[in-house]
């Protein structure tokens, strides 16, 4: 009798210790950011950027690629930036980063690239805002 009794009360305790966990979880659908990534406030949480690359390609430049992802259920225009930087963290000056436009349907993902003007480029900067 005393062996079922504390086999129940250890059943008890796993099951409340689960409940516990599990209820400390919170599901979320918007990953965490990359530093290295600036979304504009007026976007709220209808943009999130996943996946976010940059490399140096076989040509010596280094390249960039981003998911953005529409996370409404309206098209959305959102205009996006990479600003490349040298080893020492200054911008470095180029028509590249100019902004670019791209519309997003309801719930879409857009892979976005963008390559830097020159060699010497060794990190970025990637900057999201609304279509003005």
């Amino acid at each position: 009798m005393h062996n079922r009794m504390l086999s129940t009360v250890a059943i008890m305790a796993t099951v409340c210790c689960a409940s516990v966990f599990m209820s400390g979880c919170v599901a979320t659908n918007i990953p965490p950011m990359d530093r290295r990534v600036t979304i504009a406030a007026d976007l709220g949480t209808k943009v999130y950027v996943t996946d976010v690359r940059c490399a140096k390609g076989k040509s010596d430049y280094s390249t960039f690629q981003a998911n953005v992802v529409n996370n409404t259920s309206r098209d959305l225009g959102v205009e996006w930036r990479v600003v490349w930087l040298d080893e020492d963290g200054i911008t470095i000056d180029s028509l590249v980063s100019t902004w670019d436009k791209v519309m997003l349907a309801p719930n879409d993902i857009q892979a976005l690239k963008s390559t830097a003007s020159r060699t010497d480029a060794a990190d970025m900067r990637f900057y999201v805002r609304k279509l003005r």
